[in-house]
């Protein structure tokens, strides 16, 4: 039989005053309140300005976490569970490291985010692929998402309906994401990006912190509950996001809670990794019915609109599970590696 797994869902990747957002912590939690989330990673650009004030730990029924979204010419990394920010004018290989020697994880932000809101591109994705030395990547992120379609001759429509721009991950990141997976083990998160930028004069603020905070999560699940104590808990929910035990949704679509994916035996979970040796059957649960699509090294082998689907791997592979409502995207699990005999990956 398997573990029990405790589900909780956060919002990753805001901003606050501290460097480019719209609002102070103190509102940006504040925010938090119906929202529906257990936790909110804050990642401020280049500063740990909130965790230096005490801002980190439990704040009613959600716990703050503080990161620091590391920003240079290499592109942006989220990194959490530091303590220091990390140089940022430097190479991404010292920036890696310097998260690394902390104890920290790295996350690749936005890795192929770019837009074009009037004439020329604007390019803030990852440009230093030659080193592995991260944990995971953002494979899908809402604001980018959003503004990947957006021209100035469009902002009526996209500010009034930003959902219906919502597209799903770039196809680049997926690819790419699928690719790192036949080499070990990369974390998917999901993150919100969120701003809630003011402008003088204006008496609006473009998208707040709590539509954000609704639309693109990251689901853990724990092996067990949130304790109510900040350092423990920041802990698990780290080791837990760090081992893939996680799937991103679009909540705003439809609520993914409950959503699993496992062996039929329960011994393995998403992020989980097994030395391929036998026929091995896969399982997916989900809370409403979805077009789901189960991929193994990048590719399809199964498709059924259902709730429930079970598919017998014959083959070593990296399996994964992705799900569609209305054609539309919205739910991505990190992956189950059966790996080849030859090639223990077990502890990566």
């Amino acid at each position: 039989m398997g573990i029990e797994l405790f589900e909780f869902v956060g919002a990753i990747h805001a901003h606050s005053t501290y460097s480019d957002g719209g609002g102070t912590v103190e509102e940006i939690l504040a925010e938090t309140v119906g929202a529906g989330i257990d936790y909110l990673v804050l990642t401020d650009h280049n500063t740990l300005g909130s965790l230096d004030a005490g801002d980190e730990g439990w704040h009613d029924k959600v716990l703050l976490i503080v990161g620091n979204e590391v920003s240079s010419r290499h592109g942006h990394c989220l990194a959490l569970g530091i303590e220091t920010h990390v140089e940022h004018r430097q190479s991404a290989d010292g920036i890696l490291a310097g998260i690394r020697e902390q104890g920290g994880q790295t996350y690749i932000a936005h890795p192929h985010g770019r837009y074009r809101p009037l004439v020329k591109e604007i390019d803030h994705g990852w440009k230093a692929w030659h080193t592995e030395d991260f944990t995971g990547i953002e494979l899908w992120s809402y604001m980018f998402d959003w503004a990947s379609s957006f021209h100035f001759t469009s902002l009526i429509g996209h500010y009034r309906y930003p959902d219906d721009q919502i597209k799903g991950p770039t196809p680049e990141t997926i690819v790419k994401w699928d690719e790192l997976c036949q080499k070990r083990r990369v974390v998917a998160l999901g993150g919100v990006d969120a701003h809630a930028r003011k402008f003088p004069l204006i008496p609006i603020v473009v998208f707040p912190y709590r539509q954000l905070f609704q639309t693109i999560r990251t689901h853990i699940l724990c092996s067990r509950p949130l304790s109510g104590d900040s350092i423990l808990d920041k802990a698990l929910v780290l080791a837990t996001l760090a081992a893939g035990r996680c799937f991103l949704c679009f909540d705003g679509l439809a609520d993914g809670a409950g959503t699993r994916f496992q062996t039929v035996d329960g011994t393995l979970n998403m992020g989980d990794e097994a030395i391929f040796r036998e026929k091995t059957e896969l399982q997916c649960t989900l809370p409403e019915p979805a077009e789901v699509s189960l991929v193994k090294n990048g590719q399809i082998v199964r498709t059924a609109t259902t709730t429930e689907l079970t598919y017998q791997a014959e083959t070593p592979g990296v399996y994964r599970l992705e799900a569609r409502i209305d054609g539309r995207p919205w739910l991505y699990t990190n992956p189950i590696y059966l790996r080849p005999a030859s090639v223990d990956r077990t502890d990566s």
